[in-house]
């Protein structure tokens, strides 16, 4: 079994179904891992209006998600969840992608 197949089968154990899109249009599915990072950054951060919360996931992805970086919105939707993609690599074995690993911030759900 090669990395990314053993990858696979980790993301088809413990992920969820996820879709994403670039300034709208559908790039397409598969799954992925999203655990929250509370560790990295301030999750509250000062509005207009005081204090609001910025919720960051990490993302691990399946090798065959289009996450490449391009110009353009990139968002990724796990049910009814909107997140912004900040920041995406992938994650190799020579020149093989095993996985990408993406830094993702929760959209309101006015904005999704």
């Amino acid at each position: 079994m090669s990395f990314a197949g053993a990858f696979r089968a980790i993301a088809a154990r413990y992920g969820q179904e996820v879709s994403l899109y670039r300034d709208g249009m559908l790039l397409g599915t598969g799954r992925a891992v999203l655990r929250p990072i509370l560790d990295r950054e301030r999750q509250y951060l000062p509005s207009d209006l005081g204090v609001r919360r910025q919720e960051q996931m990490l993302c691990l992805g399946e090798d065959t998600l289009p996450f490449a970086p391009a110009r353009g919105e990139t968002v990724l939707r796990q049910g009814e969840d909107a997140y912004d993609v900040e920041n995406v690599r992938p994650v190799q074995a020579g020149d093989q992608v095993i996985y990408w690993r993406a830094v993702l911030t929760r959209r309101d759900r006015e904005e999704a």
